[in-house]
């Protein structure tokens, strides 16, 4: 019976892990399926609670705006991002987190729920995206990320995906749209029609 009292109490005494960051107050679901989750977030005046995060993630900021990140600990740390900077953080991050301005910074996050498919072989015939104008913001071991030319809407060239990819698009008011592309997809065009800036994050 005290072996019995004592796992009880020891199991009591375990640290419990910090809940994952989402779905939340200001977070809106935009896709999911078995290899991301896409989430539109708002950092709303308040205090979110501790969470860990349990992917690597990836995404832009479409609004700029303020924020307070907590340590574990009670650390307290104020920070300003613009809009349109690109965010990448390791699976494992704890921290907790206040909305600080009026206006609430905004983004769009892709969390990468597997490890990567590998690369496939480009096709005889199509080149290999990006075949029009992109320009590369962040490549790392996980994650290329590309800002298409919007210019170049009215161009088709035919190209293959040799990562799978999720394509973030902004219209003219700054409303987010995602779609999941599946790699080895061959096709003309990949910015949406009425897209104002358009990312693609391709996963590695």
């Amino acid at each position: 019976m005290r072996f019995v009292l004592m796992l009880v109490a020891g199991l009591a005494l375990t640290p419990q892990e910090p809940p994952p960051p989402f779905p939340r107050a200001g977070a809106t679901k935009l896709l999911e399926n078995d290899r991301v989750v896409v989430w539109d977030i708002a950092w709303l005046r308040q205090t979110y609670p501790l969470h860990r995060h349990p992917y690597d993630m990836t995404g832009v900021y479409y609004e700029s705006g303020d924020r307070v990140i907590i340590s574990p600990e009670g650390e307290r740390r104020s920070t300003h991002t613009e809009a349109w900077n690109i965010t990448f953080q390791r699976v494992g991050l704890t921290h907790s987190e206040e909305g600080s301005s009026d206006e609430p910074l905004r983004a769009v996050f892709v969390e990468m729920k597997q490890p990567s498919l590998g690369s496939l072989a480009t096709g005889a015939v199509e080149a290999a995206f990006p075949a029009g104008g992109a320009t590369q913001r962040l490549d790392n071991d996980r994650v290329t990320v590309w800002e298409l030319d919007v210019s170049d809407s009215a161009t088709s060239s035919s190209h293959r995906h040799t990562r799978e990819m999720v394509l973030v698009s902004f219209d003219a008011n700054n409303r987010p749209t995602a779609r999941y592309v599946e790699r080895g997809t061959v096709h003309d065009r990949d910015l949406p029609s009425g897209s104002a800036r358009t990312f693609v994050f391709e996963i590695d």
